[in-house]
């Protein structure tokens, strides 16, 4: 293995993510993050969410979204059209 293939791994990403790894698609205010996560799961994405704490403010101020890596193009197009 030469000097360019090694930099070349070091540098690279990798293998593709599990589609079923669950990733982040938004950030919203903590009163209509439920209501998103429903309406996703509505729409028939896998959508799940959690409240995000502030370590400034020290309250949970907003609403983490998750779906599966696999979802996440798609479901992503649907929030930015529900917003």
């Amino acid at each position: 293995m030469g000097i360019r293939e090694k930099i070349y791994n070091l540098l690279s990403r990798g293998e593709p993510d599990d589609p079923d790894q669950l990733v982040e698609i938004a950030v919203v205010p903590i009163g209509t993050g439920p209501m998103t996560v429903a309406t996703l799961c509505d729409a028939g994405f896998s959508a799940t969410g959690n409240e995000a704490f502030n370590l400034v403010t020290k309250v949970a101020s907003d609403y983490r979204i998750f779906v599966p890596h696999r979802e996440s193009d798609r479901a992503t197009a649907r929030l930015n059209s529900l917003i």
